[in-house]
C-alpha cells in the first residue's frame, strides 16, 4: 500500500499533471487551471483526539493562484481500497484547512476579508465496486428527527473503472496514459497502448509496474534506455517489448529443453510453451483480451482457451 501511495504522489506532484487531472476531472478538460498558477501547499494539519494532538496528510495539495491572489487550495486524496468513512476523512482535511485559514486572520496574518475555498479530490485507483456513499450522510446513523438539522457534505469522487472514453480523452498530461491503463486494468475492457511520447516514464511506469504487480513495465523502460540512450518512450514500444521478451524466453525455454532431451521437439514443444505462458499471464492481468492472446499465439481462441486453461 506505501508503495502505491508513493508512486502515485510522485507523478501527481507535477504541476502540468496535477493541472491536467483537475481540468479533466472537474472542467471536463478545458483549460481552467493552468500549471503556472499552482504552488505546492502544506499537506500536513493536526486535530485533537483523545487529549492528544494528531497529525492528518493529504496526498498531494497545491494553492491555485492568480497573481498574488489566493483563489484555492486543492487537494487529491488518492484510494486503492474501498473505504466507506472516505466523507470523514476528507471533512477533516478540508475543516482543518478553513480552520488554519480562520486563525490566521484572527491573528492578523492574513488580512483578505474573505477565506478562499478548499476543494478535494477522491481519486479511486481500485478494481472492486465503491458500493458506499460519497457524501457524509452515507457514514452516519441519523435518527430521522434530527435529520433536518445534520449538515451533509459532498466528497468529489472519480473511480477510473467507471470512466467512459470521453472523460479519459479528456486529459492531456501523462496522467492520460494512467487513465486508459486502469481503465483496462479494473474494467477488463482491451487495453491500447498508447504512442504518445511520456513526459515523466519512471513515475508513470513505477505506478503501473506498482499496481500493476508486473515489474516488467518498468524493467522494459530501463532496457530500451539503456539500449537507445534515449529519453523518449511510449507505452506501445514498452508492451511490444514485453510481448518480444516473452517470446524470446519461450525460445530459450524450447531450446533448452530440446538440448536435455536431444530432439528438436523438444525445442518447438518448449517454444510454444514459453510464449503460452506469457499469453496467458497477460490475459489474466487484463492487458491483452483473448482474441489478441490466440492471435499472437496462432491458434483459434477456443484452441488457446483449452490449452491454456482460461475460462473467459
Amino acid at each position: 500500500m506505501a508503495e502505491k501511495d508513493l508512486t502515485t504522489k510522485n507523478l501527481e506532484s507535477y504541476n502540468n499533471v496535477f493541472s491536467d487531472m483537475v481540468n479533466g476531472f472537474l472542467f471536463d478538460g478545458k483549460t481552467v487551471v493552468k500549471e503556472n498558477e499552482l504552488v505546492s501547499a502544506e499537506k500536513e494539519s493536526n486535530y485533537k483526539a483523545g487529549g492528544k494532538i494528531r497529525q492528518q496528510e493529504r496526498d498531494v495539495a497545491k494553492i491555485w493562484q492568480h497573481a498574488t491572489i489566493k483563489i484555492a487550495l486543492i487537494g487529491f486524496e488518492n484510494q486503492a481500497d474501498v473505504d466507506e468513512h472516505i466523507p470523514v476523512r476528507v471533512i477533516g482535511y478540508d475543516g482543518a484547512d478553513y480552520r488554519n485559514q480562520y486563525k490566521a486572520k484572527k491573528s492578523g496574518k492574513d488580512r483578505e476579508k474573505k477565506c478562499y475555498p478548499v476543494i478535494t479530490l477522491v481519486i479511486y485507483f481500485g478494481r472492486k465496486d465503491w458500493k458506499y456513499g460519497t457524501n457524509l450522510h452515507s457514514c452516519l446513523d441519523i435518527p430521522p428527527e434530527l435529520l433536518p438539522f445534520v449538515s451533509d457534505y459532498k466528497v468529489n469522487f472519480y473511480s477510473l473503472k467507471d470512466m467512459s472514453e470521453e472523460q479519459i480523452n479528456s486529459f492531456k498530461s501523462d496522467f492520460k496514459i494512467i487513465a486508459e491503463f486502469f481503465y483496462a486494468l479494473t474494467s477488463g475492457n482491451e487495453y491500447h497502448p498508447s504512442d504518445r511520447t511520456l513526459e515523466h516514464p519512471e513515475e508513470v511506469l513505477d505506478m503501473i509496474s506498482v499496481f500493476s504487480g508486473d515489474e516488467r513495465f518498468r524493467d522494459e523502460y530501463n532496457t530500451i534506455c539503456e539500449e537507445t540512450k534515449e529519453g523518449g518512450v511510449t507505452m506501445c514500444e514498452i508492451y511490444d517489448k514485453i510481448l518480444q521478451e516473452g517470446e524470446a524466453k519461450g525460445r530459450a525455454e524450447g531450446e533448452a529443453k530440446g538440448r536435455a532431451e536431444g530432439r528438436a521437439e523438444g525445442r518447438a514443444e518448449g517454444e510454444a510453451k514459453g510464449i503460452l505462458n506469457t499469453l496467458v499471464a497477460l490475459v489474466r492481468k487484463r492487458l491483452i483480451n483473448l482474441d489478441q492472446a490466440a492471435e499472437q499465439a496462432d491458434m483459434s481462441v477456443e484452441e488457446f482457451r483449452n490449452r491454456s486453461g482460461l475460462q473467459t
